[in-house]
């Protein structure tokens, strides 16, 4: 999440192009692949537009796992079901009882003290439902893209701008970052290119004309 243009406390519930921002990431776990993205509200309207996406991308039966942001629940059904193995997982996380120890520690991680899995549809396999492989998606979208950067002025003025920061992201995700546990980029390990993409390369695939 991120503020686009102003703070969200200087919004309206109408406004939906300026205050907070999600970025709604799906990563395949095994080949590291971010398959679909979609940059807008936390909302079921923006929810909606980020998992249709991902099942016009995604044949045959699949599971996921995602946190346990309801609108989630009932949009992935619709869209899937009759494919689908579903759960959800909720980090609990404990309750700061010293508020000035707390302040030292503002934007460290909180302590998790235990995790809640429901199942949702399907017969999902248990050793499988994991939102580990998301959170790390999300550090790397902290750490390589300076608009989601905290108390700096990198943030993005306009939502179109937004939009474009993180599509230069997840493409220099899949096309051109080497994966430490995979050996090559997402894309190359799953037979999307033939070989791992320079950023030259990239900006040449998306600035070609037919």
């Amino acid at each position: 999440m991120k503020d686009v243009g102003v703070s969200q406390k200087y919004t309206t519930k109408d406004d939906e192009e300026r205050g907070d921002q999600y970025a709604y990431l799906a990563i395949a776990a095994r080949e590291k692949l971010i398959i679909s993205f979609y940059t807008g509200k936390r909302n079921f309207d923006s929810t909606g537009e980020f998992v249709g996406d991902l099942a016009e991308r995604v044949p045959g039966r699949i599971q996921i796992t995602s946190d346990s942001f309801r609108p989630y629940q009932s949009i992935v059904r619709k869209h899937l079901l009759g494919r689908l193995d579903f759960a959800t997982m909720q980090k609990i996380y404990a309750t700061p009882y010293n508020m000035k120890a707390e302040a030292t520690r503002r934007y460290a991680a909180p302590v998790c003290t235990g995790v809640r899995v429901r199942v949702q549809a399907g017969a999902p396999r248990k050793d499988r439902i994991n939102t580990s492989f998301v959170e790390r998606a999300n550090l790397s979208v902290r750490h390589f893209n300076k608009r989601f950067g905290r108390l700096g002025l990198g943030w993005s003025r306009t939502l179109e701008n937004h939009r474009h920061a993180v599509t230069v992201f997840v493409c220099a995700h899949n096309f051109c970052k080497v994966h430490s546990t995979l050996g090559t980029t997402p894309a190359h390990g799953a037979k999307i290119t033939d070989a791992p993409w320079t950023i030259e390369r990239l900006i040449d695939e998306a600035t070609a004309t037919n």
